[in-house]
């Protein structure tokens, strides 16, 4: 699913300063495996997942992700990888408040190509799927905070992607809602085939993972 050679990403500070946020990362992931990225905040994780993502672009290196060429591709090509190939799950959920849940996974088909009248009765078959059938209705300031998540794992998954990455998806709800949403992201990925990435600093959801590598000072390391 995955195959980095020398992946490397730099940013310049405001002050005029580069750090180095990559420094020639090595990493194959295999489709259906579940990997965990662990490491220090500033080490790189979320910048690796954003370049697997392809939401970033790679200073040097080479990078093939679902059978694309992420070096070699336009923005247009990019923005079609991630609608066909990628669905994304954030710390703070990212949820349209104006919009109930329902309407928050619909717009995710909508963007895929789906008429509305459709993507709407898909997105209640989703919701289903992670448990809020009877939450269809309900805007995120209505639901908890895990409720809010598995809404946003329902539109993650809209589309059916290859890959599902998950940058500290439990980083914002409790243990025991932590538990929940890796029962849920471990079901996608053993019932589905779904590949899934996923950032955390829980040892107990890396745990939960087939492999666990670690991104320390923009390198990485099997754990």
């Amino acid at each position: 699913m995955v195959r980095a050679a020398g992946l490397t990403r730099s940013y310049r500070r405001a002050q005029g300063s580069t750090v180095a946020a990559l420094r020639g990362i090595d990493l194959t992931v295999d489709a259906g495996e579940m990997l965990a990225v662990v490491g220090p905040s500033g080490g790189g994780k979320s910048t690796l997942l954003n370049l697997i993502g392809g939401l970033d672009r790679p200073d040097s290196g080479s990078l093939e992700v679902a059978g694309t060429d992420l070096m070699a591709s336009s923005q247009a090509d990019l923005d079609r990888f991630r609608r066909h190939h990628v669905g994304f799950v954030f710390q703070f959920f990212n949820l349209l408040e104006a919009a109930d849940a329902r309407d928050n996974v619909a717009f995710a088909l909508l963007a895929r190509g789906l008429a509305w009248a459709d993507a709407r009765m898909a997105a209640t078959d989703l919701l289903g799927s992670v448990g809020l059938a009877d939450r269809a209705d309900h805007r995120p300031s209505e639901m908890s905070g895990g409720e809010q998540q598995r809404v946003a794992i329902a539109r993650a998954i809209a589309g059916d992607p290859d890959l599902l990455i998950a940058d500290e998806p439990t980083g914002d709800v409790d243990g025991p809602t932590t538990d929940t949403l890796m029962d849920l992201l471990c079901g996608l990925n053993h019932d589905l085939g779904i590949t899934v990435i996923v950032a955390t600093h829980d040892l107990s959801v890396a745990g939960r993972a087939d492999r666990i590598c670690e991104v320390r000072d923009g390198s990485i390391a099997e754990r």
